[in-house]
């Protein structure tokens, strides 16, 4: 359709210098509003998605559906959507201030001042819509420059129509597609090179997690909209993700070791009906990452928090607020989150502690502080969102009116002191390091062979060497312990385990050697991988170029033996760090009880790579590798997951 037209042309005489002038400050205070670095990205992205919500009332059938590029190589953003795409008189008056079509009460955005920030706030834009009744592709270019142009020498742009469109868009039936291409003074960002996001799945956690796309549903009936991600980096490398739900990246659904807490109190009530001990656990509960629950509106209202008077619970009634919490042990989880899983820019968090606000499945604004009294630090351990339904943000999706800004303040306190209750359950952030014994002549023992590492060490780097041949040179099941003792010095040799650095063995002395554990780069040698690398150590906490201090270790070809010499007080468990062994035995059942970390469950317990069990008694606890099952393990991940599960899973202490 041949169709130009200003999107500002809306009333007689606006040629006037004097409208033209208004216009521009109106247009100016608006832009003005803006100033977030995702704010371009969530106006267009609420957009389609509200233009799909509105198709699927009218064809149920539809697949509701948007695909979002980014574009490296020409710094730009496209967003294309199944919707219900614009007709004539909409499409030509909805860039001006003011002008909307949205049910403010159903949608996610309903002021108006949205498109008119995409078309003035930036100096490219094409556009694009189609349906039935009206088809049109256009293009309006530096609008930014005639909003800033205080001198009168840029022409006011219109929307001319434009012929080059996107693949995606071309096989729609139905739908709009909106193009920004970024760069110029006053626009942000200038380059989308300032995310240092070059592949679709880094791009993703910005997405899910700063802008709309990234649905606030607590409803697990609710059907997110689907999407489709292509990112081309500098060098026209592209990378894809496809057929995924827009829903926010919760962080207990990427933090490996995290528990919901209603999870553990239905597990306690379970222990309680069959008459055990509520307390003992199993242990995946024990040594989390973080604890999380979502809150309905009834449970909001009854958070442990003085805060909530009668008037709060009207407002929490009135907009159906519900709410979601993630108490993690270390504000390390999110620099870890960032670095690691991210991938991202060093130092920028994308995921952090904090308090966000949510209205209609929709982020608003930036996080805010909690505003604790008392433990502080828990504010930036705590990641909180309070989602709103039907509530009217401020111009800009800047935030809300003061009386509900408190009010989410206020539940951001009780359910901080909500999930703190549990803290115990989380891994202990001290950063405390093993305990070795200090009998004198251990220690002396200890610090010879530390001497003896230091003058005399052993390296061997030839590439030559080492030579991986796919199998073990020890060709039959161990009978001794000196068998366990090869075995397992193979292993280390072979990478099977990774991590252990021996100092010394003794035939004399109390205990069979000294060890260090140690965590050197690259990482990716500890990360634990199901198919390439099933003992390694989860990604989230592992701490890099660790070298422990040294350490006890014992050997055994049945494990009863030590625990007869422990009885006997020839050994005390307190002194041994590490146990390697063929098979458990069975005393362990008298006094012990064991963490199986070849259940995948308690994978988060592994703190070193190759660590097989931990055996805890009411005093101590220290690490087992037991060959015979890690040997089981390597074989088929998936075969052995009942046995360790049901072997291991009741605890022995009253």
């Amino acid at each position: 359709m041949n169709l130009e037209f200003d999107p500002l042309n809306s009333s007689e005489g606006f040629d006037s210098e004097i409208i033209n002038a208004a216009k521009k400050r109106e247009i100016r205070n608006i832009l003005k509003s803006y100033v977030g670095i995702f704010d371009s990205f969530s106006e267009l992205i609420q957009n389609s998605l509200d233009s799909v919500d509105r198709r699927k009332k009218v064809d149920s059938r539809i697949e509701k559906k948007i695909w979002l590029n980014i574009d490296l190589s020409e710094n730009s953003f496209t967003i294309i959507d199944n919707g219900i795409g614009f007709q004539k008189k909409e499409f030509e008056a909805f860039l001006a201030p003011n002008i909307s079509f949205k049910d403010g009460s159903e949608t996610r955005g309903n002021k108006g001042v949205g498109a008119t920030y995409i078309a003035y706030g930036f100096n490219k834009l094409t556009l694009g819509t189609k349906n039935a009744d009206f088809n049109f592709i256009g293009q309006m270019i530096n609008g930014r420059k005639w909003v800033e142009d205080k001198e009168g020498l840029v022409t006011r742009p219109m929307v001319r129509p434009y012929s080059e469109t996107p693949k995606e868009f071309n096989d729609l039936d139905q739908g709009t597609f909106f193009k920004i291409n970024f760069g110029g003074d006053y626009t942000r960002p200038k380059t989308l090179s300032y995310f240092t996001a070059i592949y679709a799945e880094q791009w993703i956690f910005l997405l899910l997690l700063k802008t709309p796309l990234g649905g606030i549903y607590f409803d697990k009936n609710s059907s997110p909209t689907k999407f489709h991600l292509s990112v081309t980096d500098n060098q026209g490398n592209i990378t894809t993700i496809d057929d995924r739900p827009a829903s926010y990246k919760y962080p207990h659904s990427k933090i490996k070791a995290s528990a919901d807490i209603k999870e553990i109190l239905e597990t306690q009530q379970s222990l309680m009906n069959k008459g055990k001990d509520p307390s003992k656990l199993p242990a995946k509960f024990e040594r989390l990452n973080g604890l999380y629950e979502f809150f309905n509106s009834d449970e909001v209202k009854s958070l442990p928090t003085n805060k909530l008077e009668p008037q709060h619970h009207a407002l929490i009634d009135e907009y159906s607020i519900e709410a979601y919490g993630y108490f993690g042990y270390s504000t390390q989880l999110w620099d870890e989150f960032n670095d690691h899983l991210a991938k991202l820019r060093k130092g920028y968090r994308v995921l952090r502690g904090g308090l966000l606000i949510a209205n209609n499945n929709m982020l608003q604004g930036d996080y805010i502080a909690i505003p604790l009294t008392s433990n502080i630090g828990y504010q930036n351990q705590t990641h909180v969102i309070v989602h709103l339904k039907n509530a009217d943000p401020d111009l800009g999706r800047k935030g809300f009116q003061p009386e509900i800004k408190e009010l989410c303040e206020y539940i951001a306190v009780g359910i901080v002191n909500k999930l703190k209750q549990w803290k115990s359950k989380l891994r202990n952030d001290s950063g405390a390091k093993p305990v070795i014994t200090t009998q004198i002549n251990l220690h002396n023992w200890i610090k010879e062979q530390e001497s003896h590492e230091d003058s005399n060490p052993l390296n061997l780097s030839n590439p030559n060497f080492f030579k991986p041949i796919n199998e073990i040179s020890i060709s039959s099941i161990p009978q001794s312990e000196q068998d366990v003792i090869v075995l397992f010095n193979q292993l280390i040799a072979g990478g099977v385990i990774r991590g252990i650095k021996l100092l010394a063995t003794s035939q004399y002395a109390t205990y069979d050697g000294i060890f260090k554990y140690y965590i050197k780069e690259p990482r990716e040698n500890h990360l634990f991988d199901k198919t390439t690398n099933p003992l390694g150590v989860q990604e989230l906490g592992l701490p890099i170029d660790t070298v422990s201090n040294p350490n006890v270790l014992e050997y055994k070809f049945n494990l009863d033996a030590l625990f007869q010499e422990f009885e006997n007080e020839d050994k005390f468990e307190k002194d041994v760090n590490l146990a390697i062994a063929w098979e458990l035995g069975e005393q362990w059942k008298r006094n012990y009880e064991i963490t199986s970390l070849l259940d995948l469950d308690n994978l988060h317990h592994r703190q070193f790579h190759g660590i097989t069990h931990i055996i805890n008694s009411k005093t101590s606890s220290f690490n087992l590798i037991i060959l015979k099952e890690l040997m089981d393990y390597l074989h088929e991940v998936d075969a052995v997951q009942e046995y360790h599960r049901s072997t291991y899973a009741e605890s022995i202490f009253e």
